[in-house]
């Protein structure tokens, strides 16, 4: 997501990151099973919603969230989202947050 951020307007936080849960009140059980974006005042959007409004913010665009006005396609998207976020400990990418920062690091329970 930091690659695709062009006008560096996102803030991105890993949820392993100590005191994250204070700062953007996204509690620790919803950080396990989703990708979160918080607005301004504290909305928070959760899910496949998340990354479309992150790209929408990022690219400083609107095509990302266009598929929720599509009858059918926030069902689809959604589904599509659990099945990568349920396997994404498959995907590569990253090094792992705790690997990089073990000192700012609290672990996820698992």
């Amino acid at each position: 997501m930091r690659r695709l951020d062009k006008h560096d307007r996102l803030h991105i936080v890993a949820s392993q990151a100590t005191g994250q849960h204070q700062s953007t009140w996204v509690s620790e059980e919803q950080a396990e099973v989703a990708a979160w974006t918080v607005a301004e005042g504290g909305v928070k959007v959760g899910g496949a919603r998340a990354i479309g409004l992150a790209l929408a913010v990022g690219r400083q665009a609107r095509w990302p969230v266009w598929p929720w006005k599509v009858p059918g396609a926030p069902w689809l998207l959604d589904h599509a989202y659990a099945l990568v976020a349920a396997n994404r400990h498959r995907l590569p990418g990253e090094r792992p947050w705790c690997l990089e920062h073990a000192g700012g690091c609290t672990p996820i329970s698992g």
